[in-house]
C-alpha cells in the first residue's frame, strides 16, 4: 500500500468498525451501571481496570504498541466511567 489515498480509505474502514464497536461497548456499559446501581456498587473498580489493560496488552501482536494500547484503554474506561457516573447521578435525582 504505497498510495496515500488507498491507505486513508483503509483507515476510514477501520474507523467505521471502531465506531460500531465503541457504540456496542458503551451500550454494554449502561448494563454494567444498571447492575451496579441495583447491587449498590461503586463505579470505579481499579483492579478490574488493571486486569483489562494487562489482558488486552497481552493480546497485542506488535508489542511496540503496548503503551499506546494502555493509554487507549485508560481513555476508553474513563469515558465508560463518565457515562456510568452520569447515569448514576440521574438515578439519584429521580
Amino acid at each position: 500500500m504505497n498510495d496515500l489515498e488507498s491507505i486513508r480509505k483503509e483507515i476510514d474502514k477501520v474507523d467505521k468498525e471502531i465506531i460500531t464497536l465503541f457504540e456496542k461497548r458503551m451500550d454494554l456499559v449502561k448494563y454494567v451501571v444498571d447492575y451496579k446501581i441495583k447491587n449498590n456498587m461503586k463505579v470505579l473498580d481499579s483492579s478490574r481496570e488493571n486486569l483489562i489493560i494487562e489482558k488486552n496488552k497481552n493480546l497485542l501482536q506488535n508489542k511496540e504498541y503496548s503503551q499506546y494500547l494502555e493509554d487507549f484503554f485508560k481513555s476508553l474506561m474513563d469515558i465508560s466511567k463518565d457515562i456510568q457516573e452520569k447515569i448514576l447521578k440521574e438515578n439519584i435525582n429521580e
